[in-house]
Order: C-alpha cells, then sequence, then structure tokens
C-alpha cells in the first residue's frame, strides 16, 4: 500500500512550501467547485443539521469541554457548558466516516484518506492507494491507528506520512472495534463479529494474546475507569466486564437488542451506562450489580455515542435523530433530568415558512417526524422545538416511545404575528385529521385550543386572518369553518349551495380581512364575502387547483394546477394577468418574493425557475439532486430557504441581486439547467468577482440604439452624471483636496518636451520626427505663427464657420472631465468683440435647439456665466448679449412645454386614483 503526504512537519523548506501551495490550490480548488451558481441564487449555508450516525468526540482544554459532532461532510464544534457553535469545518469532498483528536487538531477519514484540521481549517492531509474506507480512528502517540473496511489495521506516523505497519486479519477474524487499554503501551485491543478479541503489538506488529469467545458478535468496547478492565458491548445486548491482563470475565448485563455504546461514569457514583438500537439508555448501578433505571426513548433513533464528563455528574447522548443531549444527576438520585440540548428534524421538513416578526430571521418549520420547530437564520442557540406536553412522562408510564404520542404529522399551518403577545397565533392541520391545533410562539408550545370542523372530514388547508383574530379550516367536504383564535369558537361555515364541493387546497384573506379566498380540486377559485358568507365571485381556472398564494400589498393571487401551470389573478379585476409555463413534472411549492416581483417555484423535475411577472418571463433556473418539497422567501428579500427530500435540514441560497448588478434576461424554455450543489453548513463566501467573466461569455444581440427617440424630445446624454455634477461643485472640490504642503522638486529636474496647447497633456513629437528636414540656423522667434487656440478653441471657431454645426465640438468637450472643462472655459482668448465667447454661446444655443445632452449645456452654462460674468456685464455692446437673451427665450420655451406635460399627467394620475 502506498501513500502520498501533502503536508508534514519536516524541516526541508522545500518540502513544506510544495506542501502549502497543493493544500492551498486544493482550497481554492474546492471554493471554485462550491462557488457555482445561477444567474440570481448562490448556496450559502445550511440549517438544522447537529449529528448524524458518527460517534462524537469530547476534548477538554483546561476546565472547558468541547463536542465535535460529524455532519456529513462537515464537522460542527460545540462548547458544552453553553451547547453554542463556535464554529464548523470546511466540507470533505466525500462524506466523513470517522473522527479523533489530538490536543487541539481534529483528524477526520474520508474514505481512504485522513485531514487534520485546527479549527475548522484544513492543514494536513494523508491519502492511501487503494479501495478501503477507514471506520475508526486513534491517536496513539506520533502514530495514527485505523481499522478499515478491508478487514486492515493501518498505522502510520502523520508527521512523516509514512505507513508504518500494516496489520492483515485472517477471515476467521473480522474487525469491528479498536481500543488502546489504558497503560498498556504500544498495544492495540481489537474486537471481532466472530466474538474474539486480540491484542496487538504495533511496534512489533505482532499479536500479543487472544482472547476466547464472548458469547456472541463484539458491536463496541470501551475502557472502564479500572485499569485492565474492558466493557464488552455484543450483538444480543450483552454487556461483559472482562479483565484483560487475567483473562477472566468479572460480571455481565443484559439489556435489550443490541449494544450501540457504553461510557462509565467517574465521580463517586460507580454507574455504567449503556445504548441500544432504539434510543433508551441503561443505568447500572455496578456496586449493586443491579439495573437503576432505563431511559426509555432517550433519542428517536439508536444511540450512536455516551459519553459522563470527567468527574461530573453529567451524561452526554448523541443519537441518529440528529440530536446531542445534556443530562444531569442529582445527588443520591439516579433518575438523570434533562439539562441542555442541541436538535434538529429526524425526518426532511415537509414545509416551511418565514415567520414575519420584528427580526425577521426566522424559518417555521414542520417535518415528517411530527415536529413543529423554528429555526434562526443568524443565531443558532435561538432554533428550538415546539413542546407539545409532558409526552415523556406519558410514555414512560405506559412504556411507549414519545413519537407514539405526537400528533399526527403537520399538511399545512399559517402565521401570524400581529397578535403573537395576547393569543395563539399559529394554526396547523394534520395529516388525516378532522380538526386544528394553534399554537403558541410566546410561549413556544402547544396552544389550549383544537378546532374540530363541523362535518367531521378531514382538514386539509388552513390560515389566519390578517388581523390575527380568525383561523379557517378547509375540509376535504369543501367546507370552510371559521374559529376565534382567542377562545377557540366557532364563528362561521362557509358552504353555500354554490360552494365547493370537493377538498379545498388553499385559504387566505385579504389585507382588511373583508373577503376570504378559497380554492379546490374542483377547478375553481371562490372569493367569499367574510361578513355574509355569500360567495362574491368565482374564477374558473379549468384544471383542478393545488396550491395558492396570496400577496396582500399588491392584491396579487398566484395558483398552481394540475396542468403544470402557473397562474396570477389580479383580484381587484378578478383578471388572469400572468401564465407561466415550463414545468415537466408536478410543482411541489412556489411563492412570491416580498415586492411581488418574481414567482420561485419547484417542482418534482428537480428544477427551481423564478419568474418575472413584469415581463412574463422566465428570468433564472437551476436545478438540484434533491428534489425540493418546500421553499420560502425572507421578508428581506435576502435569501431563499428551501426543504429537500432525504435532507432534514434546512438550506439557504443567496439573493445575488442584493449585492450585485444581474442582468436579467428572458430564458427559453428548451435551456439546459445547471446542477447546483447543495449549501454546505460552513458560511459560503459571496464574492461577485465572478460576475464580469459570467456577463462576458454571455452573447447578447446587438440592439441599435438611437441617439433621440424624436427631435421634440429633451434628450439628456449617457454619460455618468458625475461628469457635469463634478464640474458645478469643482471649486468645492478642489478645497476639500488642497495639498497640506507644497509639493518637493526632485534631485535631478527632467528634461522638457514641447507639447501641444489644451487641457490634456500631450507631446508635440511633430519636431522630433522632422528634426533634420526643418532644422534652421536661425534662433529668431516669429510670434507671427505662434497659434494659442487649443482644440477646444479650434471646434468652436469651425462650428462657427460651419454655419452653426457644432456636432464635432458637443462630442470632443463630453470627452472631457470636469476639470479640462472647467480650464478650456478660463482659458478662453479674450479680444474686443468677445469672439470666442460668442462662439461658445452659439454652441449651448445649438445643444438646446436640438434637445440633447441637455444636462450638459444647462452646467458648461453654468460654469461660464460664473466665470465670465462680469467681464459680459462689463461689455454691454456685445452681441453676447443678444445671444444670451436667444438662450433664455428657448429655456423659457422648453420649460413650459415640459411644465404642460407634466401636469396634465398628475392630473390623469390623480383621477385614476379617485376614480
Amino acid at each position: 500500500m502506498t501513500f502520498t503526504l501533502f503536508f508534514s512537519n519536516l524541516p526541508s523548506p522545500i518540502m513544506s512550501i510544495t506542501s502549502s501551495v497543493d493544500i492551498k490550490k486544493r482550497r481554492l480548488d474546492n471554493q471554485q467547485k462550491k462557488s457555482a451558481h445561477s444567474r440570481i441564487f448562490q448556496p450559502y449555508r445550511a440549517l438544522g443539521y447537529v449529528t448524524n450516525e458518527v460517534p462524537y468526540f469530547i476534548n477538554n482544554l483546561g476546565s472547558d469541554y468541547f463536542l465535535t459532532t460529524c455532519v456529513g461532510n462537515s464537522f460542527q464544534t460545540y462548547n458544552l457548558e453553553r451547547m453554542n457553535l463556535l464554529f464548523v469545518s470546511t466540507p470533505t469532498e466525500k462524506p466523513i466516516n470517522a473522527m479523533t483528536y489530538f490536543k487541539k487538531a481534529v483528524y477526520v477519514a474520508t474514505e481512504n484518506s485522513i485531514i487534520g484540521y485546527n479549527r475548522g481549517k484544513e492543514f494536513r492531509r494523508i491519502v492511501g492507494e487503494g479501495q478501503f474506507s477507514i471506520m475508526q480512528m486513534l491517536i496513539l502517540g506520533p502514530y495514527i491507528a485505523a481499522l478499515c473496511d478491508d478487514n486492515t489495521l493501518k498505522l502510520w506516523d502523520f508527521t512523516t506520512g509514512e505507513l508504518h505497519t500494516e496489520i492483515e486479519f485472517g477471515d476467521d477474524f473480522t474487525a469491528t472495534a479498536i481500543l488502546h487499554p489504558s497503560t498498556y503501551l504500544n498495544k492495540i485491543l481489537v474486537a471481532s463479529t466472530q466474538g474474539t478479541m486480540q491484542i496487538w503489538n504495533i511496534r512489533t506488529n505482532k499479536m500479543v494474546y487472544q482472547i476466547g469467545y464472548m458469547g456472541s458478535a463484539i458491536s463496541c468496547i470501551a475502557q472502564s475507569p479500572v485499569v485492565d478492565v474492558i466493557a464488552v458491548g455484543l450483538l444480543d445486548g450483552t454487556v461483559v466486564l472482562h479483565n484483560i491482563k487475567a483473562d477472566e470475565k468479572i460480571d455481565s448485563v443484559r439489556q435489550d437488542d443490541r449494544v450501540t455504546a457504553i461510557t462509565f461514569r467517574t465521580d463517586d457514583e460507580q454507574v455504567m451506562a449503556t445504548g441500544n438500537m432504539h434510543g433508551d439508555v441503561a443505568l447500572w448501578d455496578l456496586s449493586n450489580r443491579r439495573l437503576s433505571h432505563i431511559m426509555k426513548g432517550a433519542h428517536d433513533g439508536h444511540i450512536t455515542t455516551l459519553t459522563f464528563l470527567s468527574n461530573q455528574p453529567v451524561l452526554v447522548t448523541a443519537g441518529s435523530d440528529n440530536a446531542v443531549k445534556q443530562w444531569i444527576f442529582e445527588k443520591h438520585n439516579t433518575v438523570p433530568y434533562p439539562f441542555k440540548s442541541r436538535s434538529g428534524h429526524h425526518a426532511p421538513p415537509s414545509k416551511i415558512q418565514y415567520y414575519n416578526d420584528i427580526n425577521k430571521h426566522s424559518i417555521l418549520s414542520a417535518g415528517r417526524d411530527h415536529a413543529l420547530r423554528l429555526f434562526s437564520t443568524i443565531r443558532d442557540a435561538q432554533s428550538f422545538e415546539f413542546s407539545q406536553g409532558h409526552l415523556s412522562k406519558i410514555a414512560k408510564k405506559r412504556n411507549i416511545s414519545a413519537d407514539v404520542l405526537k400528533l399526527p404529522q403537520i399538511i399545512d399551518f399559517d402565521a401570524s404575528d400581529v397578535k403573537m403577545k395576547e393569543w395563539d397565533n399559529i394554526i396547523t392541520c394534520h395529516i388525516n385529521d378532522n380538526a386544528g391545533r394553534t399554537w403558541s410562539m410566546k410561549n413556544k408550545a402547544l396552544g389550549s385550543h383544537t378546532m374540530i370542523s363541523t362535518d367531521r372530514t378531514a382538514v386539509k388547508s388552513t390560515c389566519i386572518s390578517a388581523c390575527g383574530n380568525f383561523g379557517y379550516l378547509g375540509c376535504a367536504s369543501g367546507q370552510i369553518d371559521m374559529f376565534n383564535m382567542q377562545s377557540g369558537a366557532h364563528r362561521k361555515t362557509f358552504n353555500a349551495l354554490d360552494g365547493h364541493k370537493k377538498p379545498i387546497t388553499g385559504l387566505t384573506t385579504d389585507n382588511i380581512s373583508r373577503y376570504l379566498i378559497s380554492a379546490s380540486v374542483d377547478k375553481t377559485i371562490k372569493i367569499w364575502d367574510i361578513k355574509t358568507g355569500k360567495i362574491v365571485h368565482t374564477i374558473d381556472l379549468g384544471s383542478p387547483v393545488v396550491e395558492i398564494r396570496y400577496h396582500r400589498e399588491n392584491d396579487l393571487l398566484a395558483a398552481v394546477c394540475d396542468d403544470l401551470g402557473i397562474r396570477v389573478i389580479d383580484l381587484e379585476t378578478k383578471n388572469i394577468i400572468r401564465e407561466f409555463w415550463g414545468h415537466r413534472n408536478r410543482i411541489t411549492d412556489f411563492t412570491f418574493t416580498p415586492d411581488s416581483r418574481w414567482i420561485v417555484s419547484a417542482s418534482l423535475d428537480g428544477t427551481v425557475r423564478t419568474w418575472d411577472l413584469p415581463t412574463g418571463s422566465m428570468v433564472d433556473i437551476f436545478k438540484v439532486e434533491n428534489i425540493v418539497t418546500s421553499l420560502t422567501f425572507s421578508p428581506d428579500s435576502s435569501f431563499l430557504a428551501t426543504a429537500h427530500v432525504d435532507n432534514v435540514g434546512i438550506f439557504l441560497w443567496a439573493n445575488r441581486t442584493q449585492y450585485s448588478n444581474i442582468s436579467l434576461r428572458n430564458i427559453p424554455d428548451d435551456y439546459e439547467a445547471e446542477l447546483l450543489e447543495l449549501p454546505s453548513l460552513a458560511d459560503t463566501e459571496i464574492s461577485d468577482e465572478e460576475d464580469t467573466d459570467e456577463e462576458m461569455n454571455i452573447e447578447h444581440e446587438e440592439l441599435d440604439t438611437v441617439d433621440q427617440l424624436s427631435d421634440q424630445m429633451i434628450t439628456l446624454s449617457t454619460e455618468p452624471r458625475a461628469k457635469w455634477q463634478t464640474l458645478l461643485r469643482l471649486d468645492t472640490i478642489k478645497l476639500r483636496n488642497k495639498p497640506k504642503e507644497a509639493p518637493k522638486l526632485p534631485e535631478k529636474a527632467p528634461f522638457f518636451l514641447p507639447t501641444i496647447a489644451g487641457a490634456r497633456a500631450q507631446f508635440d513629437l511633430s519636431a522630433v520626427n522632422n528634426n533634420e528636414e526643418t532644422k534652421s540656423d536661425t534662433k529668431r522667434i516669429n510670434f507671427g505663427e505662434l497659434n494659442t487656440d487649443t482644440e477646444f478653441a479650434k471646434l468652436l471657431r469651425a462650428g462657427h464657420d460651419t454655419r452653426g454645426q457644432f456636432h464635432e465640438f458637443v462630442d470632443y468637450a463630453k470627452s472631457l472631465n470636469p476639470s479640462a472643462i472647467d480650464l478650456e472655459i478660463r482659458s478662453f482668448t479674450i479680444d474686443a468683440e468677445l469672439t470666442i465667447l460668442c462662439y461658445f454661446l452659439e454652441a449651448i444655443k445649438y445643444m438646446l435647439n436640438s434637445r440633447k445632452n441637455f444636462e450638459f449645456s444647462q452646467a458648461w452654462l453654468s460654469v461660464f456665466l460664473t466665470i465670465h460674468g462680469d467681464l459680459i456685464i462689463a461689455n454691454p455692446s456685445s452681441s453676447v448679449y443678444e445671444l444670451l437673451n436667444d438662450i433664455m427665450s428657448i429655456q423659457k420655451k422648453e420649460h413650459g412645454r415640459l411644465s404642460d406635460q407634466i401636469h396634465y399627467s398628475l392630473c390623469l394620475i390623480d383621477f385614476a386614483r379617485k376614480n
């Protein structure tokens, strides 16, 4: 077996540099792989993951205890005292199979690789060539021992990366677990499915001793507080305390089903805790050799790890139910009490919805594990599960699991924060259940009201009115019941003769709780008057309605039908204003953005599509491997949250239009959607560096643009606004940027080249190129040949000579920066007739008559009058006055024409608003 080391602590500087470069390159490759995004959405992070089947470990640094759990391709580290999340590691390419630690470093195994992390950042990697996966790891001084699924024990020096030894077990010994017995130098104890154990010396690579058959296959082993005594967990539920030095059995106990974890209490009490496949923890009194207590249903999945904190009456448990719990023992009491915990869904969420509270960073989630939870997107410690009562006590009395006593799975819910502090503000309906339940966000628990449908049929949909006073239940019979949220009393039934005859699929109310909108499988949407209980209007969609979403601010209703179409209805006119088609399978969920500009929908075809309401087109699409079952948009439009099949977490996607300029163009129906990876647990660095390259790769159609749509329209230039705004405030800017001290001359002054007159610094190289041809013997200066006109002045004269065609001058002046324009205007040549000044005013008059570059004409004229106003006043007989009068008359004419149009438009808008 050959191993390659990517990083080591060798003193060679060449190897250190190469190793660090390799790690940085791999890290950049991983970031580029994760940074793939669609036009609008980019993977950000995942919520709701705590632990999985991989055993955790607890590391104590001083008086602090740190818990590290595995969550797929990453691991998380918690402070046990507060149970708050400290950091999440960067994700690995493959799922993590095993973890261990040494001092402050964490080592994880992914298939045939071992990766070292320091505070969640990779710093070391060892990769083995061959097809095997590491199942368990141990740190033995400078060595890492790994038990692999190819029935071998591999040991290598992690300082050099060299394989130290490899132990191959025979066909009659299939290794399942390894342990380093306390005080046994260079020894490893290996357990097997054959029920035997072997002790190996890793220095000599020889088996020291073999322990005989224990009675069943060995599932786990643990070190007891007593030297030489090992606890052996068997497949049949037996736990054997065995002295490996004397090779004799000390004692044995038995529990239900396979033993999955064992730990010992290290304070004054002699207690052993064992876990099984059903989530139960058995506590054994070793001094009296009896079972003292069974923690029935401590977890909803099998126990993966048990740990008693050193010299503390605290038991830490973890299960496959995505939960880590702490239990505390009071003095002389064998029954522990729940102390602290951190958990998430242990079954995929079925529906999620942003809770629109003050902070706007909470997500309500109903899962297939019959739980209702709230997840915080900014602080993990604020997440919690809504209590359903003292289920654990009742389950203990009946000797059943607490999951059996939970309410049926939630299929629909609604929440309102209007009356949160006064009474229950969440309502839910459950699968195959004829009642709706209320929940209290204030108490974080199940509410006091159970609302049973009057016709005793199953409740299919529910909603809360905008005022928060009433809850509505839509039944399978087509009937709708209205209840008071404060008292739970039934108020009204909506079952008119022309009402729904088939199950209700959606309910909502308008912004002032005047109308109730209902959708049904009978292909109709009905609008009810809440006060009278009568139908006001019926909209026939021609296909069974699956779900509806209502945007209260804009009075828009979106409906998804069985024909895979999304229809948007304006409730003011009762007309369908938009239809979106493109999904190739049933639509699982959809939502409005808070500004109602987009509709985001997900389907069983694996795609998530974004539809633009103003243009009626699809502007974004991406595909995921796991189908989206539910999605919701954050109230501030920053994130899209999604829930997926086979995933117990909630995934956040950043809205890229919030922090970068995104070009949204119509996407054709035959566009092949890009497959994106789901967000990882670590925050993905959001960057818009790729936007430029991405936009460059998109082929855009060349558009023919014109400077002016009509010669009757006042048109602005396409130049940046700062060009003319800076010109008007140039004196203030120069004063603010005035240097504190005079510039220092260089030690050696450079030679001087002839320059061309003008605001732009340009060298006149014509004299250098033609030096030999034009060289003259005389040194006299001919002032008659000296031309002081700049390019700016030359174009003004040319425009005057061509009878007022100043377009070349305007184009040149627009290309100058504000400082250059200011300098050119200040540098006008002044003669008795003020010739250049008149030419400049003729150019301004030309711009006003053409109605182009209107803002530049105003800015240039303002600067001109500020600089040369005193000179114009001192020459009242100049033709400048006539030009200024012409400009003023043009200004008044254009202002009046524009003002009339604006007032007409305002009156028309006011009339339409009032009527």
